[in-house]
């Protein structure tokens, strides 16, 4: 895949993280050269090389993970090796392939975990590069500017731990009134044998009539 056809994958790609944003959701927000936006309980940072090849991070469900797109079909599920250069050495990866559905067909992305290691990397790096190992043993080199990188990945984490702290507020609001009903219910139970135990009360303090005996025969 060359020239406009991949030109039309990368847009393509790009419309795929816009085009499903809530209405209620994060404005998509430029740091440098990368980009912070949200989908549908999901965060996104993410670069691109000339619309040749994407890199990213998406966050949801509580774990983060990277991406990498350069247009390559790749089988489901299967994993690759990239080689990232960066200023602080090379690293290998190990690379999963997995789809994203759209309208127009599945589009192959190529998901990488996260780590301490690989985000230092990406930080002290002003570009850093990935080699792709094609099938004829050469490579496909991608390269991507970090400028912006530590302020987009700032941006989406904290906007997402924000929407998790008001979810878990919304849910416990809306479990008090839930706990209050419980709780009067008790202590209606008990206002109601109240009454009845007053009038077992009464019943008991009620004397019995003492049997009188007949007055003796005086004949």
């Amino acid at each position: 895949m060359r020239g406009d056809a991949m030109q039309r994958f990368i847009v393509l790609l790009t419309l795929i993280f816009i085009a499903i944003l809530p209405a209620s959701a994060q404005e998509r927000v430029e740091h440098g050269d990368w980009i912070s936006q949200f989908l549908d309980g999901r965060g996104e940072a993410s670069t691109h090389e000339n619309g040749m090849s994407m890199l990213g991070m998406m966050c949801g469900d509580g774990n983060c993970r990277y991406y990498f797109a350069n247009g390559l079909d790749c089988e489901p599920s299967a994993n690759y090796p990239l080689m990232l250069t960066s200023d602080v050495g090379a690293l290998a990866l190990d690379a999963v392939c997995e789809p994203v559905s759209t309208a127009n067909g599945d589009v192959m992305l190529y998901w990488f975990t996260e780590t301490p290691h690989l985000n230092d990397a990406f930080a002290k790096t002003p570009v850093i590069g990935i080699a792709f190992p094609l099938a004829n043993g050469e490579f496909k080199t991608s390269k991507f500017s970090m400028n912006g990188f530590a302020e987009a990945i700032e941006r989406m984490v904290n906007v997402m731990r924000e929407g998790k702290t008001q979810e878990s507020a919304q849910e416990g609001n809306a479990q008090e009134p839930a706990r209050e009903e419980n709780a009067q219910e008790p202590a209606q139970e008990g206002n109601a044998q109240e009454p009845a135990q007053e009038g077992n009360a009464q019943e008991s303090t009620q004397e019995e009539p003492v049997p009188i005996d007949p007055l003796p025969d005086q004949t």
